[in-house]
C-alpha cells in the first residue's frame, strides 16, 4: 500500500513541464496563423514555440475538422484552442488576448470608400461566411456577391479584377499578397467589417497549464509585423498574378 501511495504522489507532483499543450486547429489551416500539413507553420505556431522555450512545456497543434473539436475535448485528444471566448465551451479558461483578428475591406486601386455606404459594384466574399449586417444589407442592392471557397480563390478573383472589393482577414490578405509579390497596401482601406480578440482557451481542469500560459502572455507581445515577412510559404504554391 505504501508503494502505491508513493507512486500516486509521484504522478500528483509531476512538474508542469511534463504536461503537453494540445491545441486544436482546423485541418484546412488558417493562413497565416497556422498552416502546413501538420499545422507546423504560422504566427501562432511561432508564438507557441516561444512559449515552449520559455516554460519547458511541450506543445503541438492537432489538425482536425471543426465539427470534431467538442469530441476531441471530450476524448482527451486536445486541451486548448485559439478562439474568441464567446465561441469556447464553458469548461475552457481564456488566456489573453493573444492578438486581434480584423476582417478588412480591400479595394481596387482608384476605389477608396470612406464608409460602407460607398460600397457599390462587385465584392468577393468567402462562401458560407456570415458578415456584418451593414455589409450584408448592401448585397443584392448595391453589391453583387462573388463567392470563393478559400482565400486563394478569393484573392485570385480580386487580383484579376472580377471584384471591386474583397473582405478578408488583413493578415491573410497581406501574407498571400507577399507570396505573389503584390503590394497589399495599394488595396487597403480603413473599413473594418469585423474585429475581435483572439485568446488561448485551455480546459479549466489544466490548472498548471493555465498558470504557465497566464504568466507567459502577461509579458509577451505578438509582433505580427516582424513575423509576417519571415514566415515560410504555404505547402500549396500560390500562383496568382494580378491583371495589369
Amino acid at each position: 500500500m505504501r508503494i502505491v501511495l508513493l507512486i500516486i504522489s509521484a504522478f500528483w507532483f509531476l512538474p508542469v513541464s511534463s504536461q503537453t499543450l494540445q491545441i486544436m486547429g482546423s485541418d484546412q489551416g488558417f493562413l497565416p496563423f497556422y498552416y502546413g500539413d501538420n499545422l507546423n507553420k504560422g504566427i501562432l505556431v511561432e508564438v507557441i514555440n516561444e512559449f515552449t522555450v520559455e516554460t519547458g512545456i511541450a506543445a503541438d497543434f492537432r489538425p482536425m475538422a471543426r465539427k470534431r473539436h467538442a469530441w476531441a475535448l471530450e476524448k482527451g485528444l486536445a486541451n486548448a484552442v485559439f478562439a474568441n471566448p464567446r465561441w469556447m465551451p464553458d469548461r475552457m479558461h481564456a488566456v489573453g488576448p493573444v492578438l486581434i483578428w480584423r476582417d478588412r475591406v480591400f479595394a481596387q486601386t482608384g476605389r477608396r470608400p470612406d464608409s460602407f455606404d460607398d460600397l457599390q459594384g462587385n465584392i468577393c466574399l468567402r462562401k458560407w461566411f456570415v458578415y456584418s449586417d451593414r455589409l450584408e444589407r448592401r448585397i443584392g442592392t448595391d453589391l453583387v456577391r462573388h463567392d470563393g471557397y478559400n482565400a486563394q480563390q478569393m484573392l485570385g478573383m480580386f487580383l484579376r479584377k472580377r471584384c471591386d472589393f474583397i473582405v478578408m482577414n488583413e493578415m491573410e490578405f497581406r501574407f498571400m499578397a507577399l507570396q505573389v509579390e503584390v503590394d497589399s497596401e495599394r488595396y487597403s482601406t480603413d473599413l473594418i467589417d469585423a474585429e475581435w480578440p483572439v485568446y488561448l482557451g485551455i480546459l479549466k481542469t489544466e490548472a498548471a497549464l493555465i498558470e504557465a500560459a497566464e504568466a507567459f502572455f502577461a509579458t509577451y507581445t505578438v509582433d505580427v509585423e516582424a513575423m509576417l515577412p519571415k514566415l515560410p510559404p504555404p505547402d500549396t504554391h500560390t500562383s496568382i498574378q494580378p491583371d495589369n
